[in-house]
Order: structure tokens, then sequence, then C-alpha cells
């Protein structure tokens, strides 16, 4: 038995890099279960949130298998208020029950959010250890900066960059298309190219 019954973590994972993989194996270490909430679930499509639901289950499962729980909680729209934090909590009992332990990289108005539950206990992720981004990696994703890409991600995960990149860019090619006259074709016959 470890110290926590079941350890919790929310988080969109628009691109699941090592930071994140921080916070699943500190979970994993101090908790008998782990449950993912993969936020934001039934938003894709845009550059803030190129990839499914299914596409980034997938790829967290490539790294951890059959570890942990990974579940879809689509955004309420409420802002971060306790309101969310209660259908968060809702979402995760059931699922499973209410966890005993949040575990957390940099959203420290999470405690705010479950305040309806205090006895659940918080473990704090320093981001900084790992200094990378879902951002930056989205950026080296489309600037085809594979050997920077590979030194934030699990190397299981590594399968996906032509796919991943090649969303990307077919995001950016439909919305610059719409407000201005940017050629991609040069770029999307580089990636075409790559297959």
């Amino acid at each position: 038995m470890k110290k926590y019954k079941l350890g919790m973590i929310l988080g969109r994972f628009q691109i699941f890099h090592k930071g994140h993989e921080s916070i699943i194996n500190k979970a994993l270490e101090l908790c008998d279960e782990v449950i993912i909430l993969i936020g934001s679930a039934d938003k894709y499509g845009t550059y803030e949130n190129p990839f499914n639901y299914d596409t980034r289950r997938i790829i967290i499962e490539e790294v951890y298998k059959d570890r942990v729980i990974i579940a879809p909680l689509n955004d309420l729209g409420v802002g971060n208020v306790p309101k969310w934090g209660d259908y968060v909590i809702e979402s995760c009992k059931k699922i499973k029950d209410i966890p005993d332990l949040v575990i957390y990289g940099d959203e420290d108005k999470c405690k705010e959010w479950y305040k309806n539950y205090p006895n659940i206990e918080y473990f704090k992720i320093d981001r900084g250890l790992i200094p990378t981004s879902s951002s930056d990696l989205k950026k080296m994703l489309i600037d085809n900066n594979y050997d920077e890409f590979k030194k934030y991600v699990n190397t299981n995960i590594l399968k996906y960059y032509s796919d991943m990149r090649l969303a990307l860019i077919k995001i950016l090619y439909k919305k610059d298309k719409v407000e201005s006259n940017i050629d991609y074709s040069d770029i999307l016959d580089d990636v075409f190219d790559e297959d």
C-alpha cells in the first residue's frame, strides 16, 4: 500500500511531454491508483487544442499502458471556480472515487477549485525542472525541429511526430487561408515527402 489510495491528474496534454510524465510518475510513486482526466476532451482542431481526446489518450497509453486510468473531461465553461472543481471531482467519482491526492504542475488555483473537498491533499511538481511546454513543442513541430522535439518527449511517442506535425500545419493552413494569403504549399510538400 502506498501513502494514497487514489491520485488524480487533470490536463489537456496537447502534446504530451516529459513535464507531464514527471507529474504522472510522481502520482504512480505516491498512489495505488492514478486517474488522468484529459481536459477539453470535446475541443480539437484548433491551434490551442489540435488533437482530439482519442489521440491524446493513445499517446499517454503508449507510455503508461494500463498503469493509469484515463478518461475524458469536457469543458464546463464556468471558469476557475469551485463549480469547476465540483464538476471535476464528480467526474472522477463516476470513474472510481473521490481522490485522496491531486498532483499538479503550475495550477496553484486548483486548491480553490476543490475547496469543497477538505480531505484532498495536494502535491505540486516544479515544472521548471523540465523547461518546456506544449506551446514550445508545437513550434518545434511546425519548424520541423525533430532533434530538439525528441529531447522533450518520450521515445515511445516519436512515431507520431509526422502525424502531429501534419495536423498542426493543416490547422494553420485553414486558419491562415481565411485570415491571409500565406501559401503553405512548400511546407505541406515537405510533410508529404516525409512519408
